[in-house]
C-alpha cells in the first residue's frame, strides 16, 4: 500500500536536509529549522489519529469478541531507529544533545538498552501518546508494560509515576516517584520528583510536608519554576504571608509577565494587611490578563477596605456585566 502524503513529507524533509548541508545563513537556517518543526507537528497529529484508531479497535475487539494479532511487519521500526540515532539528530539540528537533557535523548538511550527493544519501545511511545491525549488509564497500562520489561529504565518509572499522579492515584504515584528518586542521579529529574511529591501532599492538605518537598526540589534545581510557585502557594495556605511575599517578589523579577505570580503577590500583600501594595500588584496582573474575573474581585475587595466605594463598585460592575 502506497502513502503519497507521507512520501511527499519525507521528500520535503530530504530537501531541507540538503539545504542544511550547504551551511545556510543564520536567518535561512532558522527558516529551515522552523519548517522541520512544522513537519513534526504534522506527524504528531498523525500519531494522535493512530492512537484514536487503536483505541477504537480495542473497544471493538472487546464488544464483538475478536482478537487481532499484536504484531508488526519485519523492518517496521528501522526508519524510526534511524531517526532516533543521535548522529542523525545532530545533523538536522546542528546542536549537541546533552545526556539526560530531553525526553528524546532518554528515548534514544532507552532504545539502545532494551533487550526486547521493539516491544518495549512501542509500549513507551504508545504510553506517551495516550498521556498526551489524557487517556491516563491506557497510558498507565503501557508504562506498566515498559517497567515490567525493563525494570532499570528510570524514565519509564518516572512517566508512570506522573501518570498515576495525573489520575489522582497518590499511593501508586508515591511508590514510583520515590523509586525514581532513589535510582536517579540527575538533579533536574530529582527536582521534578520532589515537586511532584510535594503536590501530592498539598492535595492532601499536608502543607508542612509539601513545603519540605518543594524546598528539596529547589535545592536540586534552583530554577524550577513550579517548585518556586508551589512553595509560595503553600506559604500562602499556611498564612505565612511574609514568606509568600518573599517568594512571589523574587519570582516577579524573573517572570514579570506572569499574571498569576502578580495576582498571588497581591493576595499575599492584602492578607498581610498591606492593602496598597496588594492593589498595585493586582493592577499589574489585571493589565496583563484583563479577562480574569478573580483579579477584579480581589481589587474590588481591596478598594472597599481602603474606603474607595466608587472603584470597588466599578470592579464588581465589570464582573456582573461580563
Amino acid at each position: 500500500m502506497q502513502f503519497p502524503q507521507f512520501e511527499t513529507l519525507f521528500g520535503v524533509l530530504g530537501k531541507i536536509e540538503e539545504a542544511l548541508k550547504k551551511e545556510p545563513e543564520p536567518q535561512q537556517r532558522e527558516v529551515l529549522i522552523n519548517s522541520i518543526l512544522d513537519l513534526r507537528n504534522t506527524m504528531d497529529q498523525c500519531v494522535k489519529y493512530w492512537l484514536q484508531f487503536e483505541n477504537k479497535l480495542n473497544e471493538m475487539q472487546a464488544q464483538y469478541d475478536f482478537q487481532l494479532p499484536d504484531l508488526l511487519p519485519d523492518g517496521f521500526l528501522e526508519l524510526e531507529k534511524e531517526f532516533l540515532d543521535e548522529e542523525n539528530l545532530n545533523k538536522l539540528t546542528g546542536e549537541k544533545i546533552e545526556e539526560k537533557s530531553t525526553p528524546l535523548k532518554m528515548e534514544s538511550i532507552f532504545s539502545l538498552l532494551c533487550e526486547n527493544e521493539d516491544e518495549s519501545l512501542i509500549s513507551f511511545r504508545k504510553g506517551l501518546g495516550f498521556w498526551d491525549l489524557s487517556m491516563l488509564q491506557e497510558a498507565i497500562g503501557e508504562f506498566e508494560k515498559v517497567v515490567k520489561q525493563e525494570p532499570n529504565f528510570i524514565f519509564g518509572h518516572f512517566c508512570l509515576g506522573f501518570a498515576y499522579l495525573d489520575k489522582g492515584e497518590h499511593d501508586q504515584a508515591l511508590q514510583k516517584l520515590r523509586l525514581v528518586k532513589s535510582l536517579s542521579h540527575d538533579p533536574q529529574i530529582i527536582s521534578l520528583v520532589h515537586n511532584a511529591i510535594g503536590s501530592i501532599y498539598a492535595r492532601e492538605k499536608k502543607f508542612h510536608q509539601a513545603l519540605d518537598e518543594y524546598s528539596k526540589s529547589l535545592e536540586e534545581d534552583p530554577g524550577n519554576y513550579m517548585a518556586q510557585f508551589n512553595l509560595g502557594v503553600s506559604y500562602l495556605y499556611l498564612k505565612q504571608f511574609q514568606k509568600a511575599i518573599e517568594i512571589f517578589s523574587r519570582m516577579q523579577d524573573t517572570y514579570s509577565e506572569d499574571w498569576e505570580i502578580l495576582y498571588l503577590l497581591g493576595r499575599s500583600y492584602s492578607l498581610s494587611g498591606e492593602y496598597l501594595k496588594g492593589l498595585d500588584s493586582l493592577k499589574k496582573a489585571f493589565n496583563i490578563n484583563p479577562s480574569e474575573t478573580k483579579i477584579l474581585f480581589e481589587m474590588g475587595i481591596l478598594y472597599e477596605l481602603i474606603g474607595d466605594p466608587v472603584n470597588a463598585n466599578n470592579c464588581f460592575g465589570k464582573i456582573i456585566n461580563r
